[in-house]
């Protein structure tokens, strides 16, 4: 009864796909969708293959004519496994470790952990959780933020996200932007949008959104002592 509530709640899908090979993947609807397919992986469902696109992880038959969004989980162990967001999470690392020179980081003195931060500069609660950025710092969590416009690159956030970056002094705009106060509103080649694409990809749908080293994300602004306790859960429930 347990298990049937489980697979209900989760809205598991069962289905044949054709068969084909990596190769064989018809990206034709797919493209039709606007969707830019990353890399094609055959998964443990025959016909069914998981793909990473500008929109995030998907998984599709191989004829392309049936896309899934959905967590695929592997139940053969002790605990299920949330086999999607294990992918997510390698997914979100590496694309990150790229844009790792357009962020604003904050080192933290005696760095224990790092955490990535969607951030709008328009947020409520990202103007709080930047009002007490050095609590974050003295627990030993460093934090790199990138750009999230929630309403989109022509909103308020938008243009103040890209003033922000194009500042001479960007943590010095970044603060003054959170604290509501005026600033600048310069323009320049900014990588705002592309950090706003990202975001979308990786699955954030407000801000703050916190990513842990891990890659796992973490929906939501968290006090200081709270997001390191969150931090050191999730580390110590890695395998090993």
């Amino acid at each position: 009864m347990l298990m049937r509530a489980c697979l209900l709640g989760l809205g598991l899908l069962v289905m044949t796909a054709a068969q084909g090979s990596e190769g064989e993947l018809d990206t034709t609807h797919l493209t039709k969708l606007g969707m830019k397919v990353e890399s094609v992986r055959a998964t443990e469902v025959s016909g069914l293959y998981e793909i990473i696109t500008s929109e995030g992880l998907f998984y599709v038959s191989a004829d392309g004519t049936l896309l899934v969004s959905g967590r695929m989980f592997d139940i053969t162990g002790d605990e299920v496994v949330n086999k999607t967001e294990q992918n997510m999470a390698a997914m979100r690392r590496s694309d990150l470790a790229k844009i790792e020179d357009s962020m604003i980081v904050y080192k933290a003195p005696q760095q224990k952990h790092e955490v990535t931060i969607f951030t709008d500069t328009t947020c409520g609660y990202c103007q709080q959780f930047h009002a007490r950025i050095d609590d974050y710092l003295d627990l030993g969590i460093s934090v790199r933020y990138v750009a999230f416009p929630r309403n989109g690159m022509q909103g308020t956030g938008g243009r103040q996200l890209q003033a922000v970056w194009c500042a001479a002094d960007k943590k010095a705009a970044l603060t003054a932007a959170k604290a509501e106060e005026d600033i600048a509103l310069t323009t320049c080649s900014n990588p705002v949008e592309e950090h706003f694409l990202l975001g979308r990809k990786f699955g954030v749908r407000g801000t703050p959104a916190i990513i842990t080293e891990n890659g796992e994300l973490i929906a939501g602004a968290m006090p200081p002592r709270a997001l390191l306790e969150e931090i050191e859960k999730r580390a110590a429930s890695q395998p090993q």
